[in-house]
């Protein structure tokens, strides 16, 4: 008996429906990524685990369009494919419930950062905004790419290869070294899981977060890709040059750098350090 195989099963219904090449590749596109995340659990997800995955794409900066498509595939695939009940009813289900490019003020990121109470995830939460990482970049992070001569971290993708560097705060710094002095397993990962080889999950690092948002009080509707976000304007409205932010982001396309300098209202070119300062600081 032949496999189920739910990305060709899609490809033959999208065939079937006079569907077009575009939007066929795209779905397609979606679901490949759905059953590499899930595995064989992809074609059975609940409703909540299916928009915390959308709610995911959002910390990774994807587009409102690519997430608009990721819901549209998920939806024929459950709908057409799998012939089960809508999982994901009503219109925009992340972009009517989050910003995608929201901000939070240099008060309430403190404060948050203050309200974690395990060292291990506050240091996480950190990097995510000194750094702008992103949640995922954060949890596979080792050890090995802290590089405290230069100050920078390299990141890698989940495999290992290079993909860009960013700086590395020295208030980060001092508690990275304080952190690993109290560690006694020998994980590479900067952040272990259980086991030896695994990392903490996106989503341990996500409920640290919405629980550091209620202890500190803050109500506004966020998601932790907000701090990473706030990274961005944040360095933006102090000098920093927008090449250099997107650069520090990881970022390709220029135009995706145009939402944060829209919320860089104290945007102010002259707010970047002297070097004098650095002699000083």
């Amino acid at each position: 008996m032949a496999t189920f195989d739910p990305v060709e099963e899609t490809r033959r219904l999208l065939r079937q429906a006079g569907r077009s090449p575009k939007t066929a590749n795209s779905y397609l596109s979606h679901i490949r990524r759905l059953v590499n995340t899930f595995g064989k659990r992809a074609v059975s997800l609940e409703s909540e685990e299916l928009r915390q995955y959308l709610e995911g794409l959002v910390e990774e900066s994807k587009s409102l369009s690519y997430i608009n498509q990721a819901q549209s595939a998920i939806r024929f695939l459950y709908t057409k494919v799998l012939d089960k009940p809508n999982p994901l009813p009503g219109p925009g289900v992340v972009s009517k419930k989050v910003p995608l490019h929201g901000i939070f003020s240099r008060e309430e990121v403190r404060a948050i950062l203050l309200n974690v109470q395990d060292v291990k995830y506050r240091l996480a939460l950190m990097l995510v905004y000194s750094s702008g990482l992103r949640v995922g970049e954060t949890a596979y992070l080792r050890r090995k790419n802290i590089d405290f001569d230069r100050m920078v971290i390299h990141i890698n993708d989940r495999p290992g290869k290079h993909i860009r560097d960013t700086i590395l705060a020295s208030s980060c710094a001092r508690l990275i070294k304080d952190y690993l002095n109290t560690r006694t397993d020998e994980s590479s990962y900067l952040f272990p899981g259980r086991g030896r080889s695994s990392y903490v999950s996106a989503r341990t690092i996500q409920r640290a977060f919405a629980e550091s948002m209620l202890a500190a009080g803050i109500s506004k509707h966020s998601t932790l890709g907000w701090l990473r976000h706030s990274f961005a304007v944040h360095l933006l409205e102090d000098g920093t040059d927008r090449r250099m932010v997107q650069s520090l982001l990881g970022i390709t396309t220029p135009s995706m750098i145009t939402p944060y300098l829209k919320l860089a209202k104290n945007r102010d070119p002259l707010r970047v350090l002297s070097p004098l300062d650095r002699f000083f600081s």
